[in-house]
Order: C-alpha cells, then sequence, then structure tokens
C-alpha cells in the first residue's frame, strides 16, 4: 500500500482560489467587494495562510487588488476579455508555431486524444468535461513546444480562461458546433499548412472572445441586469 502523502498548504490555496474565481467570475462577488482574510477563513474553515495563498494568486490574474489583510474585488469587463483573448491569441500561435516545427504527429496526436473527451463530454451534456477536454485541447499546443516560460504564462491565465468558458458552456444545451470547430482546427495543424492554420486559429479565438464577452457587454449597457 503506497503512502499517503500529505496535503500541502499551497494545495489548498489553490482551491480556495479556484471557488474565490468562480463566485468573482459569476458575478456573486461584484467589482468593489472587500474579502477580508479573516472573514474568508471563517468560512471556509482554514487559517489564513491558504487564504492569503489564494488572494495572490487572485491578484496575479487581475481579478483582486490585495491590500494588508484583505483584498478588493476588480472582477472583469468586456474591456478585460478582449486583452485576455489577445494575449491568448498571441501566446497560442507562437505555441503552434513551434509545436508545428518540432512535432507535428505529436501535436496531432495530443489534439485527436483532447478532441475524444470533447466528443464524449457533449454526448453527455457535460459543460464541465467539455470545458476541461477544451482547455486539454489548446493545452496540446503548449506541451508539444516545450517552451517553459509561454507555458509559464499559460498556466497562469488558464484558470481564469476555463471558469469563463465553463460559464459560457452551461448556457449551451448543445455544444457539438465547439466540437466541429476543433476538428476543423485540428484538421488544419494534422495537413500542416502555417497560415491555413494561424487564419483559423484567429477566426477560433475571436469567436471565442465574442461568445465570452457578451454577457459582459450586456452588464456594461444594462447595469444591474446580470
Amino acid at each position: 500500500m503506497s503512502e499517503i502523502l500529505p496535503i500541502k498548504p499551497r494545495a489548498l490555496g489553490d482551491q480556495v482560489a479556484g471557488e474565490l474565481r468562480r463566485m468573482i467570475i459569476t458575478g456573486r462577488y461584484a467589482p468593489g467587494t472587500t474579502l477580508v482574510e479573516s472573514h474568508l477563513a471563517e468560512k471556509f474553515n482554514l487559517s489564513r495562510g491558504p487564504i492569503r495563498d489564494a488572494l495572490k494568486t487572485l491578484a496575479a490574474e487581475g481579478l483582486v487588488d490585495t491590500n494588508r489583510r484583505s483584498a478588493t474585488v476588480v472582477g472583469l469587463s468586456g474591456a478585460d476579455i478582449d486583452e485576455l483573448f489577445s494575449l491568448r491569441e498571441a501566446m497560442e500561435r507562437l505555441a503552434l508555431e513551434i509545436a508545428l516545427g518540432r512535432d507535428r504527429r505529436g501535436l496531432t496526436e495530443g489534439l485527436q486524444a483532447a478532441l475524444r473527451g470533447m466528443r464524449r463530454a457533449a454526448e453527455e451534456r457535460d459543460p464541465t468535461a467539455f470545458t476541461a477536454a477544451d482547455l486539454r485541447f489548446h493545452s496540446v499546443f503548449y506541451d508539444v513546444a516545450a517552451h517553459r516560460r509561454l507555458g509559464d504564462v499559460w498556466a497562469q491565465y488558464r484558470p481564469t480562461i476555463e471558469m469563463l468558458l465553463l460559464a459560457s458552456n452551461e448556457r449551451y444545451a448543445d455544444l457539438t458546433p465547439s466540437v466541429r470547430a476543433h476538428e476543423l482546427l485540428a484538421r488544419l495543424v494534422e495537413e500542416g499548412d502555417p497560415e491555413a492554420v494561424f487564419a483559423e486559429l484567429h477566426a477560433h479565438l475571436d469567436n471565442a472572445r465574442r461568445r465570452l464577452r457578451r454577457p459582459y457587454t450586456e452588464q456594461e449597457q444594462f447595469p444591474g441586469s446580470a
């Protein structure tokens, strides 16, 4: 029987960050809300250490501004979504460029494995599993590129993108159009024409940006409607 390893405090901080991230992105914690370490520690039944780690993580993602023992929710706006996706496209284009030249076969195999998960989740109408498979698809670019610093930046913003995608996917009963869009991108990668790949990547991410931006645009036009 293998020895059970103790849970590290950082792992608790990641769990708290995930829950707070969800509350912020879904609007449960509105911009301007003050998050006090002691109150959060009581709510999660934890010491302040993991709470502090969680707030530092969210600050690095731009979701909160931290003070000495508290943080203020910044949240996301339509402009933030635009910034996030302009950065994402630049990163994914570079990762794909490197990966295509490094190991196109391995890249294709990784994308097909992720697609199988997406198809299964779409059939089962499971937005959580679908979102995870979607992010695995895009993470293959970074894995095959093996560019450590580029991967580090992706890891920093991936949780925010994942929560945004999940909130969007939960509103759709049929996720097969997204599967088809990823299948097209994977097919172009397999064919190996960089210009076609990058053109489709731009269209793919811009469509996602517009879809994820829509609720924030509505909030800006009709404050208090969310």
